[in-house]
């Protein structure tokens, strides 16, 4: 009788995970092949972001501190992507370097399949509708770029997913696992990206939304409990960040960036999402401003009429809102890099749900003379998408397959004349004093593990005099490495004495030292 049963669950359990989900699987291997090809020629993307991910998983693994390249404290970016890596570390024995096509290419091909699982669960099923848009999210130059790269969105975006389903489940029946469940992805979201802030934020304002769980002393229990769990984890990693560094974040400066040029800038992201304007951004604005008010409508919409307001879609639209909000507030309120596709791809799923859920409803309701047209059309626009990114497929693998995928891992880098210098002369560079540049992360990762400060920012005073100070010092100097917020070597030259210096065809070394007075 036990046997019986147990495997009676086993089947249900495997029915449950995989009944309507069937058609996610070829496209979710399809998915995992697609960055093995991208990764083929140089190996997974690097970034100055990835410098940091993998020498605090490399320190993690081998002496147990959460220390970046420098041997600092990471403070700017939270705790628990490097931590994810370093157990990986420590299960295959390769490095994240090694082993990074293969972790990203398993995290997409999960995306696509929670994606095909939840589609199918829309509050309007469409099989046709769900097939389209997977085959939208396989092509997706956004994702394809997140999940190129060792960047910490790459798990960001699936714990987004796993709490629109812990989401779901808890407010079919308010039970308190699933409420400890959506709390706990919740708090690892938030330890992943600081971002993950608007995570915890969507299921408190859910809460506050939900109106079949009455008032009463067992909902404000379950504010409570959620509040503390999704957060608790977020105020150890702060308040580890202020014992070890004094700041909460990191050194955040004010924004100098007007909320004007954030919405275009949003929308400029959206245009390149959309294969219909082609680098044209006059527009960016309207668009941007066309789809907050077109999702946000649809989602206030349901919250009023409470039609399928908890169901997968209508959560997923909800986090549009919540991280629309949260991503303009702190683009305008603090300054960091503009906003970009990687700063945005936590959105293209809410968006390309939010944007295209009302469909497979409009063609049911469409009159039946009308239908096959409707149908048509909508069909033709599917197509016409799929051929956008397709064209910008091609143009993105063009440069991939025979220079690796921008950054680190490039030719340029990886042939670069000044690094092959300093892999050579490491040892003399380090015994001559200390060293900046503007790509120290690049220097640690191609440059033989060669330890440098980044140069002074020009808005930070402080960074700036600190460097001055010092007797000498040699600046390695990467044209590449393009960041118009360092100080140059001209403003070097006016204050310091240039004693030497050594040109190639892409950066140069200069020796400095305290002019003679």
């Amino acid at each position: 009788m036990n046997y019986f049963r147990v495997k009676s669950m086993k089947r249900n359990f495997r029915s449950s995970v995989l009944s309507g989900n069937y058609d996610a699987i070829p496209v979710a291997i399809a998915g995992f092949f697609v960055i093995q090809a991208l990764c083929a020629y140089s190996g997974i993307g690097v970034t100055p972001d990835s410098v940091v991910y993998m020498s605090t998983a490399q320190n993690i693994h081998a002496h147990g501190v959460i220390n970046d390249f420098t041997n600092m404290p990471v403070m700017d970016f939270p705790a628990f992507y490097p931590i994810f890596l370093s157990s990986l570390i420590f299960l295959t024995g390769h490095s994240v370097v090694q082993i990074g096509p293969v972790l990203d290419g398993l995290l997409f091909a999960l995306l696509i399949g929670v994606c095909g699982w939840m589609m199918n669960r829309f509050s309007r099923v469409s099989r046709g509708y769900t097939f389209i848009l997977l085959l939208f999210i396989l092509g997706s130059p956004c994702l394809l770029e997140v999940y190129s790269y060792i960047w910490s969105e790459t798990l960001f975006i699936l714990l987004t997913l796993f709490f629109f389903l812990a989401s779901y489940r808890y407010f079919q029946g308010h039970r308190l696992s699933w409420l400890l469940g959506m709390a706990v992805i919740a708090g690892l979201g938030c330890v992943t990206r600081y971002a993950g802030i608007s995570l915890a934020g969507l299921g408190g304002a859910l809460m506050l939304c939900d109106g079949r769980l009455r008032w009463s002393w067992k909902k404000l229990g379950h504010i409570a409990l959620y509040s503390f769990v999704s957060l608790v984890f977020l105020a150890v990693n702060l308040y580890r960040n202020y014992v070890l560094t004094e700041t909460l974040a990191g050194y955040r400066e004010k924004g100098l960036t007007p909320l004007t040029a954030n919405i275009h800038n949003y929308g400029s992201v959206l245009c390149d999402w959309l294969p219909f304007f082609n680098e044209r951004y006059a527009a960016a604005t309207v668009v941007a401003l066309v789809f907050i008010l077109l999702i946000t409508g649809i989602f206030v919409y349901r919250l009023v009429r409470r039609i399928g307001f908890f169901s997968y879609d209508t959560i997923a639209i909800s986090y549009f809102v919540m991280y629309t909000l949260f991503i303009l507030y702190t683009a305008t309120a603090s300054r960091f890099q503009g906003l970009d596709s990687r700063l945005l791809s936590p959105l293209f799923l809410p968006w390309l749900w939010g944007s295209t859920i009302w469909i497979p409803g409009a063609l049911e309701r469409c009159p039946v003379q009308w239908r096959k047209g409707a149908t048509l059309l909508s069909l033709v626009a599917a197509a016409c998408f799929l051929q956008g990114e397709w064209h910008t497929w091609k143009e993105n693998w063009e440069g991939i397959h025979y220079a690796g995928i921008p950054g680190y891992s490039e030719n340029t880098w990886r042939n670069s004349a000044t690094m092959a210098y300093v892999r050579a002369h490491r040892d003399s560079l380090q015994q001559a004093g200390p060293i900046y540049s503007d790509a120290f992360e690049g220097l640690w990762f191609l440059g033989g593990g060669l330890h440098a400060d980044l140069i002074a920012h020009k808005d930070n005073q402080e960074d700036i005099q600190y460097m001055l100070k010092e007797d000498h010092f040699t600046l390695i100097w990467f044209d590449d490495a393009i960041n118009v917020d360092l100080i140059g070597v001209d403003y070097l030259r006016t204050r310091k004495q240039l004693v030497r210096e050594i040109h190639f065809n892409d950066g140069a070394i200069y020796f400095f030292r305290t002019a003679p007075k």
